[in-house]
């Protein structure tokens, strides 16, 4: 049997907590920053570009409601794949939080059946000597099966984080309109300026809207797609959580009837 004092069981106890409480704190803190600022940037890069080029193209007076309407869109399509990012995170939390109550009730009850252990050996009580030591020992394994969850759902957080930088790019639109300057005297230059001037308004629809209302129907399909895929990986991880709790009571049970 492990030589380990109720001091320090004590000691472990208090600082699974802090260590924990501040380390949950920071990543949920870095989650939704990273959320709310990939949002932020996403939504208004898209919307700056549009109104720019709507400016440029003289057009913003003709098209502003159309434009709103795109910006809707993408904000609708951001909201949708990051609530669900959201939703995989919160799970995630509440699966560690478990398991840290879980290692924190098995620390405690380890201290408490010490104090019985050294009892039943001041009694020499031979059953019961044998009996806290098998659950002593058994609850040690059982604390060290939860680290293994705690670390897990941990590294899962942390990846979290990260694919919201991942997802940020992937649903980045990032067309933009190339001007070709071409060298021409200054009479043709007038007019062509004036041709470009009398077809702007068409030209912002043509090369501006319509290809972003083309990247919104892509981005959607997109969306959808990582959406379902993130909500299996909500559904795995459940699955595994519970096969795991499972796994660690029936390894408790087993060392408790040797």
């Amino acid at each position: 049997m492990l030589n380990i004092t109720k001091e320090d069981f004590k000691k472990d106890l208090e600082e699974l907590v802090e260590i924990e409480n501040q380390k949950q704190i920071n990543l949920a803190i870095l989650f939704e920053h990273s959320l709310a600022n990939s949002k932020e940037i996403r939504l208004t890069e898209f919307k700056d570009r549009l109104y720019i080029q709507a400016n440029y193209y003289n057009s913003l007076e003709k098209y502003q409601m159309e434009i709103e309407n795109l910006v809707k869109q993408y904000k609708k399509q951001l909201d949708k794949l990051f609530d669900v990012c959201n939703t995989r995170y919160v799970n995630i939390q509440r699966e560690l939080a478990s398991a840290l109550q879980s290692e924190i009730i098995v620390v405690t009850n380890i201290s408490i059946n010490r104090q019985n252990l050294e009892k039943a050996i001041e009694e020499n009580d031979t059953e019961k000597i044998h009996y806290y030591t098998n659950k002593i020992n058994a609850s040690i394994q059982k604390k060290l099966n939860y680290e293994t969850i705690i670390i897990e759902c941990n590294e899962r957080l942390e990846f979290c984080i990260k694919q919201i930088g991942d997802f940020s790019e992937k649903i980045k639109i990032t067309e933009e309109i190339k001007m070709v300057e071409k060298k021409e005297n200054k009479f043709i230059k007038f007019l062509n300026n004036l041709i470009k001037n009398l077809h702007r308004k068409k030209n912002f629809k043509n090369y501006v809207l319509n290809p972003s209302k083309t990247h919104i129907g892509l981005l959607t399909n997109e969306v959808d797609k990582s959406i379902e895929n993130l909500y299996n990986q909500i559904f795995e991880f459940a699955v595994q959580m519970q096969d795991n709790k499972n796994k660690i009571n029936m390894a408790f049970d087993a060392m408790m009837q040797t």
